[in-house]
């Protein structure tokens, strides 16, 4: 067994070269703050991004990089990114820019309001090690999609393009979501040859394009290049219709864009609190239209689409316990969150496809991965499959999420999906085996559930092919105030790693290293790392 060992990490700081006006600036009509007369002599009236830079510099949203030069071909460190991100993110919420907020405190890096500004918003979810970085394309589709989406603003999709449609674009990265939204969006479109690039350095010219497409609905551009105009983004948002807790028979079975809706759901609240440990549905597809010929839970959850590679739904921000204990599972589940990969498929392949069970056409299909993002109010759930769809043919999705036992299916009329699941095989990464055959672990599991069994939380899990890692108060009936990290090992013995409260916690992108925040005696703080691969 290999030594586990810590590493501290240290963040390095970079100089600010994107820089803002002081005063307010008003967003969607944005007042212009000053004047562009051609200063920048490496601007030319003849490149297709004069008029964005003047925009932005008039704006007050980008500077030069001296009184004379733009530099359109320089690159963007992701802390500057960062620091526009959160800045359009207030001039959309708030209409304007308050620099009491970016305040930077006493001995801290100039970027670090942003980042925090972003983090509590959901603009930022990773941990980056270095904030001087070229910030890529993708990077920046990512957080500005974020930006949009936590400022809630009402957004127009201008461009179309099916997931997957977009050639250098793969559909695995964690940034290929966010990208299609830019695109579809007109905000990101790329070049005449249809390339978006996602891994080159942004440049300033094409940051100048994207902030001012962010702040300004006339700017976005459709795919041939040509601005929509005001006209065509100033419609008034018509309200969504009321929904009952579950479609009506005659629902248009429209594939938008390479997604399909199955159940949109109650927008507004989940339903009232009660035991909830799954939801189950079986949606049919007929003559145009998607039915819902039975269900249970359904309520508790919004947006089930069904795109060519995923199945996904959102769950509202908790009102209960048993939401939370559903939401956790998925969680621990998962291979991805935010963006950033926790962990290899295999190591949660099983759990997977035990916590969700689908059913094509009566065939029972694979998940490959689970990937999960938090936003202001829901979650937003997505499980990958290993074989794609074709959404023109299937004639039904049946489909259970989490615990719900075969009686109460067949109580919710969803007889059909409860023989379905008594016959299910048991799931395992690289095969599949018949229920019951699948490796004996009961030792592991028994350890991990007599850590968690008597806990007062359990706000960090995450299971890897060496152990399971749980961090939490209370474990093992301690009591209130005990906090503790453990790690549960395959045999069922278990290790205690470190016995105090941790500010934070989380798991690098290769799976293998556990970094944790604790207080320093000096008021600041230290970040450890473990690593716990074999």
């Amino acid at each position: 067994m290999k030594k586990l060992t810590r590493i501290l990490l240290v963040l390095a700081a970079c100089a600010l070269a994107v820089s803002l006006l002081a005063g307010s600036v008003n967003a969607a009509e944005v007042a212009k703050a000053r004047t562009y007369s051609g200063q920048f002599t490496d601007v030319s009236e003849s490149a297709w991004y004069y008029k964005n830079v003047a925009d932005a510099y008039e704006r007050g949203l980008i500077n030069g990089r001296s009184d004379t030069a733009f530099e359109p071909d320089g690159t963007l460190t992701i802390a500057e990114t960062i620091k526009l991100a959160a800045v359009c993110h207030q001039l959309l919420t708030k209409g304007a820019v308050d620099p009491e907020t970016f305040a930077v405190p006493e001995g801290a890096a100039w970027y670090e309001p942003y980042v925090t500004y972003a983090a509590q918003r959901w603009i930022v979810t990773e941990t980056y090690e270095d904030f001087g970085e070229s910030a890529s394309r993708g990077v920046v589709a990512v957080l500005f999609s974020r930006a949009l989406i936590s400022a809630d603003t009402a957004m127009t999709e201008i461009n179309t393009a099916e997931f997957g449609a977009l050639k250098d674009v793969p559909t695995e990265k964690w940034y290929a979501s966010s990208i299609y939204r830019m695109y579809r969006w007109g905000i990101l479109v790329g070049d005449d040859q249809g390339n978006i690039n996602p891994e080159n350095n942004v440049k300033r010219s094409e940051i100048a394009a994207i902030v001012t497409r962010v702040i300004d609905p006339a700017a976005r551009v459709l795919a041939n290049g040509k601005a929509v105009g005001q006209t065509a983004q100033t419609q008034p948002a018509q309200p969504a219709p009321e929904t009952t807790e579950t479609p009506a028979a005659g629902t248009p079975a429209v594939v938008t864009n390479g997604v399909l809706k199955l159940y949109e759901g109650d927008l507004g609240q989940n339903a009232p609190a009660s035991p909830v440990g799954g939801f189950a549905a079986d949606f049919a597809l007929a003559d145009g239209t998607v039915s819902v010929k039975a269900a249970y839970n359904v309520e508790y959850v919004n947006e089930i689409a069904a795109e060519k590679d995923n199945i996904s739904f959102r769950i509202l921000s908790a009102k209960d316990a048993a939401l939370d204990v559903l939401s956790s599972k998925l969680k621990a589940a998962a291979v991805g969150a935010n963006g950033t990969k926790l962990r290899e498929p295999s190591a949660v392949y099983t759990l997977i496809n035990d916590l969700f069970e689908l059913w094509i056409d009566g065939e029972r299909r694979t998940v490959g991965g689970l990937w999960y993002a938090e936003h202001d109010g829901y979650t937003a759930y997505a499980f990958y499959l290993e074989e794609t769809l074709d959404l023109e043919k299937v004639t039904s999705y049946r489909l259970v999420c989490g615990d719900v036992t075969a009686d109460v299916l067949k109580q919710s009329g969803l007889g059909d999906v409860a023989d379905l699941s008594e016959g299910a095989a048991t799931v395992v990464a690289g095969d599949t085996v018949e229920s019951g055959t699948a490796v004996d672990n009961t030792l592991y599991r028994a350890a991990i559930d007599a850590a968690k069994s008597t806990a007062l939380s359990v706000p960090f899990e995450y299971e890897s092919d060496r152990c399971y890692i749980l961090y939490g108060e209370g474990l093992y009936g301690t009591g209130a105030g005990d906090y503790r990290l453990l790690f549960v090992f395959r045999d069922g013995t278990s290790q205690t790693i470190v016995n105090q409260r941790l500010n934070a916690i989380r798991v690098n992108n290769a799976g293998n290293v556990l970094y944790y925040t604790v207080d320093a005696p000096d008021g600041g703080a230290i970040q450890y790392g473990v690593n716990f691969d074999n």
